[in-house]
């Protein structure tokens, strides 16, 4: 099964590309990380850091014992909801789902979601964080077009003291006063520490790369995994289905309002509502299935379901369906990276995800669903005229729509991410073999090197990983 991955090689990172959706994750995530011998990243202890870092514009409707205010991170809810967002919202009440603050310690229900965004404009962390102290720093030295190739480590030592890295063809070297902190994200720190001599010792021999330290990098890899092949047909009363002329004219307006953005284009895209619940097949007090809406062009989706781009920029109403993604918050199924053997240094890393090597995995996804259908019978679809289209696609038509034969064959065939990657310098306390950095993300076995990314998750977190990292960064 191949595997895309997209990261924001840019200021900001992933943040500059995401859907913005700011959706912490649940208190079991975090206690379940201290459990594993990771001190101080309970979720009492990691609270303060996510309240710390908001600058909360939504915080009358939520919970104030969890969010925060005065933070360089703007949190609002996007200031346009379409008429199909809140039908699911209130579809899934009519399921039996509360509204609930999705930033609490427990996101079971469903509800608007809020956004890294500021007055309908996205907010990267590069807006919040760097671009207010950029040129006001005298300690702070931005390099951009730059692509770091190594980090440097004394081999005698096994201290590391700087980085090379490529700018318009030619090779530089940066060294380190204190330490070498390494943020590339999980699919490239990984890879960096490898080319480093930082990874699997036979791995990294079969290269001829010297090896400083034999440590599981590259392996852990897990990501929230979904599908995207069962489309709700809209009818006229909900859809639009705007035209080239009338998009233009929509971007027009988008930059005609000042200052606060609140059009159609203030949103990010079709992702405004959402859910959580819990499949039979968790014990856990948290939900282990949370749903995604994108927009479809029905005929353009159903002639081709594998090639099939949507730009998902614009609300539910301007399309005429509907994607539905139930997405596995828990995945058991774990995954591998390792360098490309054509090319280790340039050459994108190989990716195996390990999807549905875990059969739970895929009984959760069916179950998933099951519930999504029964949408079909609230009064919030039947009033919209919203229903499921039961015309099997084609790699599974000789399956009857609805069986969960039919949803395996789904998941063998139209098996995507939402672009979660952790876990791939996991970490753990100095018992674990597997760990890869220690609770201060420091790297076992160097000295003055750490890890601030995605990839110390040891287990996923429930929705956004992208929070997490400004958390460990902290």
């Amino acid at each position: 099964m191949e595997y895309f991955a997209f990261t924001g090689k840019t200021m900001g990172g992933s943040s500059a590309i995401n859907y913005m959706v700011y959706i912490r994750g649940s208190r079991r995530d975090y206690d379940s990380w201290a459990e594993l011998g990771n001190h101080g990243w309970s979720y009492r202890e990691v609270l303060p850091y996510f309240m710390k870092s908001e600058n909360n514009q939504d915080i009358e409707s939520h919970n104030k014992h969890y969010h925060g205010i005065g933070g360089p991170m703007n949190v609002e809810r996007f200031p346009y909801i379409d008429i199909n967002t809140m039908m699911l919202v209130e579809a899934f009440k009519e399921k039996g789902l509360p509204i609930t603050d999705l930033n609490a310690e427990n996101q079971l229900g469903t509800d608007i979601v809020q956004s890294t965004s500021k007055d309908g404009r996205r907010e990267s962390v590069n807006v919040a964080y760097i671009r207010p102290i950029r040129h006001k720093r005298p300690n702070i030295d931005v390099v951009s077009e730059a692509h770091v190739t190594k980090v440097l480590i004394d081999p005698t030592t096994k201290t590391a003291y700087g980085v090379t890295y490529v700018k318009n063809g030619k090779i530089y070297t940066a060294r380190a006063r204190k330490e070498v902190i390494v943020s590339a994200g999980a699919i490239n720190s990984p890879k960096l520490l490898m080319l480093s001599g930082v990874g699997p010792r036979h791995h990294l021999e079969s290269l001829n790369i010297p090896v400083i330290a034999d440590l599981d990098v590259g392996s852990n890899l897990q990501d929230h995994v979904t599908t995207d092949a069962l489309v709700i047909g809209l009818s006229n009363k909900t859809s639009t289905m705007v035209n080239g002329p009338q998009l233009v004219s929509e971007l027009y307006n988008y930059f005609r309002q000042e200052p606060k953005k609140n059009g159609p284009l203030a949103v990010s895209g079709t992702l405004s509502g959402t859910a959580f619940i819990k499949s039979p097949y968790t014990y856990e007090d948290a939900p282990d299935l949370q749903f995604h809406f994108d927009g479809r062009n029905v005929k353009e989706f159903y002639s081709d379901p594998t090639t099939y781009l949507a730009s998902n920029v614009f609300p539910l109403s301007f399309y005429d369906g509907l994607a539905t993604r139930p997405l596995l918050l828990s995945p058991k199924s774990r995954g591998t990276i390792l360098l490309n053997h054509t090319d280790p240094v340039y050459g994108p890393p190989l990716i195996y995800s390990g999807f549905f090597t875990e059969r739970i995995d895929v009984d959760v996804l069916i179950a998933g669903m099951k519930f999504v259908l029964g949408l079909e019978e609230t009064e919030a679809f039947k009033e919209s005229g919203a229903s499921f289209i039961k015309i099997p696609v084609e790699a599974c038509s000789s399956y009857v729509w609805g069986t969960d034969e039919y949803f395996y064959c789904l998941l063998t065939h139209y098996t995507s991410t939402i672009y979660h990657p952790v876990g791939t310098c996991k970490m753990g306390p100095h018992s674990d073999k597997s760990a890869v950095i220690d609770p201060r993300l420091r790297v076992y076995g160097v000295r003055n090197l750490r890890v601030v990314d995605a990839s110390i998750m040891p287990l996923i977190v429930r929705d956004d990983a992208e929070n997490q990292k400004v958390k460990a960064s902290k």
